[in-house]
Formats: structure tokens, C-alpha cells, sequence
């Protein structure tokens, strides 16, 4: 056994090429008899130092060979040869990420960080980053399944979009070969609440009402946004969370064919930003708001206010609770089979109507800043069942034999 007696901090110092590539030693200052193992790898910055866990200096060789040719063989191939863990890895993508995922909205990004933090990292944290593979993917979202409460496909599937990411991360900064395929949950397609036509008309009518038995200044206000607000969101289409951060100069104005004005409102949601265009009558309802507000100021409210404002100017947050009171008493909360309507069910409203009027399919996945495939897969039945589309595909039986 070759040693070099001179070596000051180790006990058996052994080089077993004699170039310094690969060196066996004990450490004197621990009295540990296992063999530990230094290796330099050509090309690389600095040494990698493992454990060989024995004491046999053989098993100790086997072990410290196979592992430079392993590491030599990472570096010819332009990998990293020290293996991160998903922890680092994160922690580095984070600071990226916003850069990367420009043109979408702050929630939006904020939101993927914030799944990482809470479900990825305790999972994988110390894990070297380049043993996640679909194995372990799949252990991780058996895991998630076990949880209370258990979370939803929907949810799965977004923390697995934030782990692809992160993993296409660390194959561009190579410490990964390559990214594995993160296994998606089936989605269970389930239909969304929306409203009908005549439960609309019924909304409609009811909320001018509710306003109207407002009983002092405060409720009055309360009551006229949202009004207003339901009435935009059936309307656009917009999401909850875009319509909250729309300012009077997101407010423009488009023609039809017709030379006919339409408005349309830039927003900027989790697909990014797009300019919406309204129904006819939105026109009318912002006008509204507009006339009162600036009653309430004495002047022209500023182009950077948010359109659904409180006195203050401040963002309304929420609408969640004066929706749920106004589908109750007017009867509508619920819908005949169960399902409890929520204030996104505006905008399922709003698709549903659309494609009842024979709405090119390409042009409203455009104008709600979704794909084409999600609006045929939640909205395909109910624009197969809704009479008019039953007239329709059945117009050709009602010709005379």
C-alpha cells in the first residue's frame, strides 16, 4: 500500500495514481478508522471529499475508483460534478424567476414561489437535485394526496407546473443532464356554476332593487359597486383578481365592423396581459360609476384610480361576501344540482352566454385569456345542450317527407 508518511493532517495517506487525482486517507485528529476519500477531477474548481464508509481500504478503493470515473465522466459531458440539493437549487431559481416569467401578473408568480416554499422544498429540500426523477415525483404527490384537507387536481397540477420549472432551471444551469417528466394528475373535468339567461334577468332586476333600499349613504355605496361589478364581470368575462387592478386609463374604446363603439379594458392576469373587449351596455355601466365617483370627489376621478374603488381610492378587495347575500335572497345561490355559486361564476356565465350566441370558439379563449381546449372542455356540454344549439344541429328533421 503506497503512503506518504510526510502528509501532515492525514493518517494512511494514499495516492492511489500518484497525481493527486485520487487520494485515500484517515483523518488523525478524529481516531475514525474509516477511510475517507479526496478526488480532483481535471477541468474542476477545488476537490470533492466523501466519506467511504469502511474501513477496508479495498471496498475503500473500489468505492473512491468508481467515483472519479463517475464524476471524470460527468465533466467530459459539460454536467456539474457536485451535486446540489433541490433546497440551493430553489433558493437560486426564486431570485430568477420573476425575470424569466415577465408579462405575467405579480399574484401569478408570487403564487408558484409561495408552493415551492410551503410543499416542494420540505419534500425534496435536501435531496441532490439530480436524483429527482419521476420516481420520486410520483412519491411526492402520493404524499400530497394523503393531506388534510386532500388538495384538488386543479392544485397538483399547478405545484407540478412550478417543479417542472424549477427543474428546466437546474438543466440550464447544469446540474441536472436533463429534466425528467413531472406526472400530472388527471384532471377531473367537472361543470362549472354559472347563471341562465333567466336566472340573469331575475339577478339583474333584483340587485336594481337591492340598491334601491339602501338605508343610509354607506350601504348605498356598498350596494351600487356591486351591482356594477356583477354586472361588468357577467359582461367581460374577466377574471376576479384582473378586475380588482383596473384603472380608469385601462379603459379604451374599439369599433365593429359596423362602426359601432365597444369598450375594452386592458388587464393583466396570470396568462399575462390582453385587452378585453366588452359587451355592448358596459359602456353604460361605467359611465355610472364614473358619475359617482366623481360626485363623491367633486371632481374627474384620476386615470391611475382603480376603477372599483373605496372612498379612500384604495382597492375594494373582495366582493365575496355582498355576492353570496344577493344570490341568496334573490334565490339564485345554489344551482339545481348542488353546486354552490361563487363570484367566478361570473365569468363561466359569461363564456356560456358567449357560445350560445355562436361566438367563434378561438375568439372568446382570446378575449378570457384561456385556451381553446379548456373552453370546450368546461363549456362544451352546455353549449351542446342550450335550445338554441338544439335547434340548430335538429333543423334539418323538420323538413316535409
Amino acid at each position: 500500500m503506497p503512503a506518504d508518511a510526510d502528509h501532515k493532517s492525514y493518517a494512511d495517506y494514499t495516492d492511489l495514481r500518484g497525481d493527486g487525482r485520487i487520494v485515500l486517507y484517515k483523518r488523525k485528529d478524529h481516531g475514525n478508522p474509516r477511510w475517507n476519500v479526496r478526488i480532483k477531477v481535471p477541468g474542476g474548481t477545488g476537490y470533492i471529499v466523501k466519506s467511504c464508509r469502511t474501513t477496508d481500504f479495498y471496498e475503500a478503493r473500489r468505492f473512491s475508483e468508481d467515483l472519479y470515473y463517475q464524476l471524470e465522466g460527468r465533466s467530459r459531458r459539460g454536467e456539474t460534478i457536485r451535486a446540489k440539493p433541490f433546497q440551493k437549487v430553489f433558493d437560486e431559481w426564486r431570485k430568477e424567476y420573476p425575470a424569466t416569467m415577465r408579462g405575467r401578473s405579480d399574484s401569478y408568480i408570487t403564487g408558484n414561489i409561495r408552493r415551492g416554499e410551503l410543499y416542494l422544498v420540505p419534500f425534496f429540500g435536501k435531496t441532490p437535485v439530480e436524483r429527482v426523477d419521476e420516481n420520486l415525483m410520483v412519491d411526492y404527490f402520493v404524499s400530497r394526496q394523503s393531506a388534510d384537507p386532500v388538495p384538488s387536481n386543479v392544485t397538483l397540477r399547478h405545484e407540478g407546473t412550478v417543479l417542472r420549472h424549477i427543474l428546466t432551471y437546474a438543466k440550464r444551469k447544469g446540474y441536472i443532464a436533463n429534466a425528467p417528466d413531472v406526472p400530472q394528475p388527471k384532471m377531473k373535468v367537472s361543470p362549472r356554476p354559472d347563471i341562465t339567461r333567466e336566472e340573469w334577468q331575475t339577478l339583474y332586476t333584483y340587485l336594481r332593487r337591492y340598491v334601491g333600499q339602501a338605508q343610509d349613504k354607506r350601504r348605498h355605496r356598498e350596494r351600487f359597486y356591486l351591482q356594477h361589478w356583477i354586472l361588468i364581470l357577467g359582461n367581460t368575462g374577466i377574471r376576479v383578481g384582473e378586475m380588482r387592478n383596473v384603472r380608469w386609463s385601462d379603459i379604451g374604446e374599439v369599433r365593429t365592423v359596423e362602426g359601432e363603439a365597444r369598450v375594452s379594458i386592458s388587464v393583466s392576469g396570470k396568462t399575462g396581459p390582453r385587452l378585453v373587449i366588452a359587451n355592448a351596455g358596459v359602456e353604460t355601466y361605467l359611465k355610472r360609476l364614473r358619475d359617482f365617483r366623481t360626485d363623491e370627489l367633486g371632481h374627474e376621478p384620476p386615470s391611475s384610480e382603480v376603477v372599483f374603488c373605496n372612498r379612500d381610492g384604495e382597492p375594494i378587495h373582495s366582493f365575496k361576501k355582498g355576492f353570496e347575500r344577493v344570490m341568496s335572497e334573490c334565490g339564485l345561490l345554489f344551482q339545481d344540482n348542488g353546486q354552490k355559486r361563487v363570484p367566478y361564476s361570473l365569468r363561466h356565465t359569461y363564456a356560456t352566454m358567449r357560445i350560445a350566441e355562436g361566438v367563434n370558439v378561438y375568439q372568446l379563449a382570446s378575449n378570457m385569456g384561456t385556451s381553446v381546449d379548456m373552453i370546450e372542455m368546461y363549456y362544451g356540454k352546455k353549449r351542446t345542450s342550450d335550445p338554441r344549439n338544439v335547434s340548430e344541429i335538429t333543423k334539418i328533421a323538420t323538413h316535409k317527407k
